[in-house]
């Protein structure tokens, strides 16, 4: 073989086999590149899976604590933002004084009354009448009619004089419009034989009221009126009223037929107590004297 065409076969020989280098090279470079994506998530796969293993791991080790509840606040106060309200306390209402107080102290000086002693002699004892000016200082008896304690004293024993009581429809706390107490006339200044010194005006304007007591309660009775009245004259022992109307009638009539002058002037929102007792004349008249009831507070002698 020529010497140049041995060179050339040469040539072509070493071309080939740099072509088919290039050719492989080139091959297996577009494998790896067309393969790098799959390993790449492979790979990713493999660390997340070894994360959430070591996650899981450390989470079993650890102490479990509950999660701390948040209040539930108002809405209205977490848009306003304002401070909390304190609780406040209830203020303690003043005690009003009592207008009658020098009054009352005077009216329980000038007795002294035991009602729970008397009440174990007689449960029916339910009040006191004590009027210096006419003799007067004795208790009133509860009566369920008009005619038991005329002839009773209070320890139940038969007396002519009787005791001092009250009308049978009368409440013996004075919560009546009217409330009526009897007593006797034998003219031996007993019970209620000095009340018909009322009918002298000197002796009134000398002795306007007189007091009444109760195991609860102490009152005033401002003297009105002093009226003779026929024994059958049931006028002034009304205890009921169904109206203003009737009581104002029955204030006329007493402001009209009083033997004295007095400056007490009764109202439809009065409530009055009329004593009752004898003249002791032929004539068998009787003789009431009616006044305003005041309250002036609570019955403690202690």
């Amino acid at each position: 073989m020529e010497p140049k065409r041995k060179i050339a076969m040469t040539l072509l020989i070493v071309a080939f086999l740099f072509s088919t280098v290039l050719t492989v090279s080139f091959g297996m470079s577009y494998f790896e590149e067309k393969q790098r994506p799959l390993v790449e998530a492979e790979q990713q796969t493999e660390n997340i899976a070894a994360y959430i293993a070591n996650f899981e791991h450390a989470a079993a080790n650890q102490p479990i604590h509950a999660p701390t509840p948040t209040p539930t606040a108002d809405k209205a106060v977490l848009t306003r933002k304002q401070k909390p309200l304190l609780p406040t306390a209830t203020p303690v209402p003043t005690a009003t004084p009592n207008p009658h107080a020098a009054e009352l102290a005077q009216a329980l000086s000038q007795v002294e009354i035991n009602f729970p002693a008397w009440q174990s002699l007689n449960a029916d004892v339910s009040a006191w009448i004590s009027n210096p000016a006419v003799g007067v200082n004795h208790p009133v008896v509860n009566a369920l009619d008009n005619e038991y304690y005329l002839t009773r004293d209070i320890d139940l024993s038969y007396k002519a004089m009787g005791s001092i009581f009250f009308d049978g429809r009368n409440n013996p706390d004075f919560s009546d419009r009217n409330t009526i107490i009897y007593g006797h006339n034998f003219d031996n200044g007993l019970m209620f034989s000095n009340l018909v010194w009322y009918k002298d005006q000197q002796i009134y304007e000398q002795h306007p009221y007189y007091y009444l007591y109760t195991p609860d309660q102490v009152f005033r009775v401002d003297i009105a009126a002093g009226i003779i009245v026929s024994e059958t004259d049931v006028t002034y022992l009304a205890t009921e009223f169904h109206t203003d109307l009737d009581f104002r009638e029955l204030i006329i009539k007493i402001n009209q037929y009083s033997v004295i002058d007095t400056e007490v002037n009764l109202t439809a929102r009065d409530q009055i107590v009329t004593l009752y007792t004898c003249t002791n004349d032929w004539q068998g008249q009787r003789f009431v004297v009616i006044g305003k009831l005041t309250l002036l507070g609570d019955f403690d002698q202690n």
